[in-house]
């Protein structure tokens, strides 16, 4: 019995004992384990480079749509697409039968103009004969009357005979002066009939040229819109031509980095046709007027060394880089609070300090103050 009491009453030193030793081991493991997790770092200096995204295109600079103004059939095509033209060569042809017969017709109203323009023309041959006779009469009624006066002198005639006399005279003179008139309006008439006939002439044979579509200087020719056979209406855009040497890259920026972009900025671009090449660019113009559209700024790049094989209408992806520095106090993305302010171990405790920044790319930050390159930044994992 003695025995059994001993051993119970040992069992239960024991148990305490073992209380008393987990106890605190629990409290240990409970602060380890409630204890929050940071990641560390700390600033370091390094070269940064800040940039501006950009989306766009290549472009031809002096490009322009080649146009019809006319209706019609291309009847024939006489280029295909990266052909080298001269200025004013024939680049398409519209069938113009219908404005033929219109140049076949005004050329023979000038025929025919001409011909009554001619002093010999039976219209002038007929009016020269109605002067003629209105002259004859005249002279004949001229005579008369003089006759009729030396007889009234005599009393060989009456009064009465003299002043009929000279009535017809007066009459005739008029009629005679009123052919001469009628010729003079007529002649005039029948030169003006001529020159408005050929003017006429001249309008439909200008016309016909619009059925001719030409280059506008010398070019490359980019895209052709409509094939041989095709039916073009007034206005339809037939090719898209331009300077073979002055290929830009167009840009679109947005507002609200707008205002870092300036001439002379390098521009590394990345072409959808050509993926993990990178091509250099600078930037030479900033158009000033804001897009509705895209709600974006133009922003006009060119190629620092020419490129084969580049197709205008190519889309692409661009960085303008805005701002560089070789030797910046840096710390990544992530450790930055909202409000540019990072939390900085100092011995067991963790600030909350604000920092002024200076560049920022996609992965760093450069810090101008605030912080150091000896201080501890944290962030929660």
């Amino acid at each position: 019995m003695n025995k059994f009491k001993r051993t119970s009453m040992k069992q239960s030193s024991i148990s305490k004992l073992i209380m008393v030793i987990v106890a605190p081991v629990l409290s240990v493991l409970l602060v380890v384990s409630c204890k929050p997790k940071y990641d560390e770092v700390s600033p370091k200096a390094g070269p940064v480079t800040e940039a501006v995204f950009a989306s766009g295109s290549i472009e031809p600079k002096d490009a322009y749509i080649l146009t019809s103004i006319s209706d019609g059939f291309i009847v024939r095509s006489y280029v295909t697409e990266n052909d080298l033209v001269k200025d004013g060569q024939l680049l398409f042809s519209l069938d113009n039968r219908q404005q033929n017969t219109q140049v076949k017709i005004a050329e023979n109203n000038v025929v025919f103009a001409a011909i009554n323009a001619d002093h010999n023309s039976p219209q002038l041959q007929q009016i020269k004969a109605q002067i003629e006779a209105a002259r004859a009469k005249k002279v004949t009624d001229s005579i008369t009357l003089m006759r009729n006066e030396h007889l009234l002198v005599s009393n060989s005639v009456s009064k009465q005979d003299v002043d009929n006399a000279r009535l017809n005279y007066e009459s005739s003179v008029s009629n005679y002066n009123a052919a001469l008139e009628n010729y003079k309006i007529n002649a005039n008439k029948v030169k003006q009939d001529l020159v408005n006939t050929r003017s006429q002439l001249q309008n439909v044979q200008a016309g016909n040229q619009y059925f001719q579509l030409s280059a506008i200087g010398a070019s490359k020719v980019y895209q052709i819109f409509k094939k041989q056979g095709d039916l073009v209406k007034r206005g339809d855009q037939v090719a898209q031509l331009g300077n073979p040497d002055s290929i830009v890259v167009n840009l679109d920026v947005d507002e609200g980095s707008i205002a870092k972009v300036h001439e002379g900025q390098k521009v590394l671009i990345e072409l959808n046709t050509q993926k993990n090449k990178t091509l250099e660019a600078v930037i030479s113009k900033i158009y000033p007027h804001f897009n509705e559209t895209s709600q974006s700024y133009k922003v006009e790049a060119r190629f620092v060394n020419y490129t084969e094989g580049l197709i205008p209408g190519t889309q692409l992806q661009a960085n303008i880089i805005t701002n560089k520095k070789e030797n910046a106090l840096l710390i990544p993305h992530v450790y930055v609070l909202q409000g540019n302010k990072v939390q900085v171990k100092r011995g067991d405790k963790i600030d909350t300090v604000g920092i002024t920044t200076g560049i920022v790319s996609d992965e760093w930050i450069e810090v101008l103050s605030g912080v150091t390159a000896a201080d501890k930044i944290v962030k929660l994992k």
